[in-house]
């Protein structure tokens, strides 16, 4: 029989990423979610289909798989007693519904004797792996807690496959099926491992883990957003066509300058291997079969302009380095300018807005006080979009000149 790996998580990063590097290091995976139609696709399958598109595009059927429904709580706690190796993805505001199983998993797992588990974190969160730590510590009964937890490694890890929103066009083709990218490398925190990781394609154990979640957060999810705010501004659909026009490329390479240049300094990278990474995120995110759309890239405004998330952290980076964040403090402005009726973050963002000013959501959304040098040039870019007495291009070829 083959080892086994515990996939948290059937969504597009666990079926979409994380089982295919268990499928090509030989394991059987055993997903655990919720949504009773991929539990009983998967079971009557074993199988499903992962098309990826873009460079090496190929359709590959993921074998020897199961499924599991999070509610089957024993069943669970069996499966995590007796893997290799185990993965969450299932957004951080589900952990905690994840604690409670895997946590049922990990005493059986003690009780029987079993060794150490890693669980491979891929959550969208700085310190994910300490959040989930605590939340399993609150399952376990107390006085076999710190045992039970010195054989266990919550290994956060850095997630950079691309996975579009999948259209119901491709849900009514094959419900477990799925559509990516074909970058499949994930870094995880060395510092984290208990014990021995097995041996997994793809994965990359690193040392400085915090220089990997920064250069991640501030080069790709800042690329991202750039693209869908600037993308929605000017009236893109998709973030590929951000990236064809003059216009927009040209934010989108220069606040990559930017922030490459406080990466570099800040953790020392290479300039030319983060110049021919950041090169590399570039091409893989104009990959039309993606149908990466700008909405995407721009919903959920509140989280992404949070202090230390990918543009107000990218802006204090480049203060700290020592870097002009004059394009960044455009971008933040563009960011508050979104509004989508399909977003409830971005409605909730503008009715502070109208109702408490813009300085006071400035201060509160990103910790950025209206007087200091950042906080005067966002409202200064506002202001300018707000007035919209030029055309977006015009407003925006000025930001990239840094003119104000």
């Amino acid at each position: 029989m083959k080892p086994t790996a515990v996939q948290f998580g059937a969504g597009n990063i666990g079926r979409g990423f994380i089982a295919q590097l268990f499928h090509e290091s030989g394991y059987e995976v055993v997903f655990v979610d919720v949504v009773p139609e991929i539990v009983a696709a998967l079971n009557e399958n074993r199988q499903y289909r992962l098309r990826i598109v873009g460079r090496g595009a190929q359709d590959i059927q993921i074998t020897d798989v199961r499924a599991v429904h999070g509610q089957q709580r024993e069943q669970v706690a069996r499966e995590v007693a007796a893997c290799e190796i185990a993965c969450t993805a299932v957004g951080v505001g589900a952990l905690r519904f994840v604690a409670p199983n895997l946590a049922a998993g990990l005493q059986l797992r003690h009780a029987q004797g079993g060794g150490a588990l890693n669980v491979l974190v891929c959550e969208n969160l700085h310190d994910a792996s300490g959040l989930l730590k605590s939340l399993v510590a609150e399952h376990l009964p107390e006085a076999e807690r710190e045992a039970i937890l010195a054989k266990v490694g919550f290994v956060q890890a850095v997630v950079s496959r691309m996975v579009p929103l999948q259209t119901e066009e491709d849900r009514r083709e094959d419900p477990a099926g799925i559509r990516v990218e074909g970058y499949k490398k994930l870094p995880v925190d060395g510092q984290a491992v208990v014990g021995t990781l097995p041996s997994i394609v793809g994965v990359k154990v690193v040392a400085d883990f915090e220089a990997e979640v920064e250069r991640k957060l501030y080069t790709h999810n800042c690329m991202h957003a750039v693209m869908g705010y600037l993308g929605h501004l000017a009236g893109f659909t998709y973030g590929y066509e951000a990236l064809e026009h003059p216009a927009t490329r040209a934010m989108v390479d220069a606040v990559m300058e930017d922030t490459g240049l406080a990466l570099v300094r800040k953790h020392g990278f290479d300039p030319q291997e983060h110049a021919a990474i950041t090169l590399d995120i570039l091409e893989r995110s104009r990959c039309r079969e993606l149908g990466d759309t700008c909405f995407r890239l721009a919903r959920d405004p509140i989280r992404k302009l949070a202090p230390d998330d990918r543009l107000t952290g990218a802006a204090r980076l480049c203060e700290a380095q020592r870097v002009p964040n004059d394009r960044l403090a455009f971008v933040i402005a563009c960011a508050l300018r979104f509004e989508s009726p399909e977003d409830p973050s971005s409605l909730e963002m503008q009715q502070r807005i109208r109702s408490e000013g813009v300085e006071r959501v400035l201060q509160s959304l990103c910790a950025v006080a209206p007087e200091e040098p950042l906080g005067r040039a966002i409202l200064t870019e506002y202001a300018r979009l707000a007035r919209a007495s030029e055309p977006f291009e015009t407003i925006l070829d000025r930001a990239v000149r840094h003119e104000r």
